[in-house]
């Protein structure tokens, strides 16, 4: 593992760092994707909508952290305010990066192209998350279960599955699905719709392999999140019945 990366006088976090160049890559592949599918209008609406939704995945990244960790965050409340790039929960940013930015789509009535937003989005999405996925695996993050298979990782002396590379191959897996899907021209929507239902399967397959999970009641929360992704994805197929304007 990797967890200071050196760069001549600087001694970085590979974890950090590398979250930090996957915010900066998926925003710019955000806002390509939205120029490629929707000309210049979706642009302008991904460029505006942008740093809402980032600023609303770094907010809900944080307090699901914090809440699932109460036990420190309510002795130190600061610690929701403070800068811990590594204190922060990607169901969390998910939940609040899409509802931040549907409600400024909502407030600036330009919420007919949420649909085109969101497909763009989730073709950004698994770029953001491979980058970050390899600065989890360099920073010995998402800390696997104890596993004696070819594949193992050693991990504070155990060898332990890669969780981390399971997330990474999987964000990978699903932009080639993606981007076979797009090629098919589907009606706005049908993107966000796989994308829930390929990031619901690997947060409800892959969480189960971490002993870091948060958990709550017993229950491993972000499987629960995935489980609720999947759903979500196939009500929102069932009420597809004609093109999002």
């Amino acid at each position: 593992m990797y967890p200071i990366i050196e760069l001549g006088p600087l001694n970085l976090g590979s974890g950090a760092l590398l979250l930090v160049i996957a915010v900066f890559a998926g925003h710019a592949r955000f806002e390509r994707v939205a120029r490629q599918h929707g000309g210049e209008t979706l642009e302008r609406h991904a460029s505006r909508c942008a740093p809402f939704a980032l600023a609303g995945a770094a907010i809900g990244a944080r307090l699901w952290y914090g809440l699932f960790n109460w036990d420190m965050y309510s002795q130190s409340p600061g610690l929701f305010l403070a800068l811990r790039l590594g204190d922060l929960a990607w169901p969390g940013a998910l939940i609040g990066g899409a509802l931040s930015g549907y409600a400024y789509l909502r407030l600036r009535r330009t919420d007919g192209a949420a649909a085109l937003l969101a497909d763009a989005a989730v073709l950004a999405l698994p770029l953001a998350q491979a980058i970050a996925s390899l600065g989890l695996l360099l920073s010995g993050e998402a800390l696997g279960a104890p596993a004696n298979l070819p594949w193992a990782v050693p991990l504070f002396g155990v060898l332990r599955h890669p969780v981390a590379l399971y997330y990474l191959l999987a964000a990978l897996a699903t932009w080639g699905t993606l981007a076979w899907v797009a090629r098919l021209s589907p009606q706005p929507g049908t993107l966000a719709i796989v994308y829930l239902a390929l990031q619901g399967s690997a947060l409800l397959l892959l969480e189960a392999l971490r002993v870091d999970a948060l958990v709550a009641g017993g229950v491993r929360i972000a499987q629960v999140v995935g489980l609720a992704m999947i759903l979500i994805a196939l009500w929102w197929k069932r009420t597809q019945t004609v093109p999002i304007q």
